[in-house]
C-alpha cells in the first residue's frame, strides 16, 4: 500500500512538473529558450531601417557683422529620395548661402553661411524635407547664434 502511494505522488508530482514549465522555456524540449523568451523574440523583431543623420553645432559665437559659416554634416540612408534642406534665419542675421538647397549626395558636409547683423542671441532654423517609400517626412535643426 505504501508503495502504491509512494508511485502514485511520485506520478502525479511529476505531471505537474513538466506540465507546469514557464512559457520562457516552454515547447523547445530539453529546457531550451521558448519561443517567448527574450533570447528568442530578438529574432522575430523587425528590421530597423536606418533614419537620416544630421548633426549641426547646436550652438555657434560670432562677431557681428562678420560672415560665419556652421557646417550640415549628412548621412542619407538609399531609402530616402529627394531631400531637400530650407534655412530660415530669425530677425538679425542675414543668410549668405542659399535658402533652399538639395542634398544629392550620401554622404557628405554642406556649409550654411550667415551674417549677424545685430548682437544678442539668434537662430536658424533648419528643416530637412525628403521621401521614404514615398512618404514625406520632416527633420527640424536648430543652431543658436550668440553674437558679439
Amino acid at each position: 500500500m505504501k508503495k502504491t502511494a509512494v508511485a502514485a505522488t511520485l506520478l502525479s508530482s511529476s505531471i505537474v512538473f513538466h506540465s507546469s514549465a514557464c512559457e520562457l522555456h516552454a515547447g523547445m524540449g530539453n529546457m531550451q529558450f521558448g519561443f517567448q523568451h527574450p533570447m528568442m523574440q530578438q529574432h522575430l523583431a523587425a528590421a530597423k531601417e536606418p533614419l537620416i543623420s544630421l548633426n549641426i553645432d547646436r550652438k555657434h559665437e560670432v562677431t557681428k557683422l562678420e560672415a560665419s559659416a556652421v557646417p550640415l554634416r549628412f548621412t542619407i540612408p538609399s531609402n530616402y529620395k529627394e531631400v531637400s534642406v530650407d534655412v530660415m534665419a530669425s530677425d538679425g542675421v542675414t543668410l549668405l548661402s542659399p535658402q533652399r538647397f538639395a542634398l544629392v549626395s550620401a554622404k557628405g558636409e554642406q556649409a550654411i553661411s550667415f551674417q549677424a547683423k545685430e548682437e544678442g542671441t539668434h537662430e536658424l532654423v533648419l528643416k530637412v524635407y525628403a521621401l521614404k517609400k514615398n512618404v514625406p517626412v520632416t527633420y527640424t535643426r536648430k543652431v543658436k547664434i550668440l553674437a558679439s
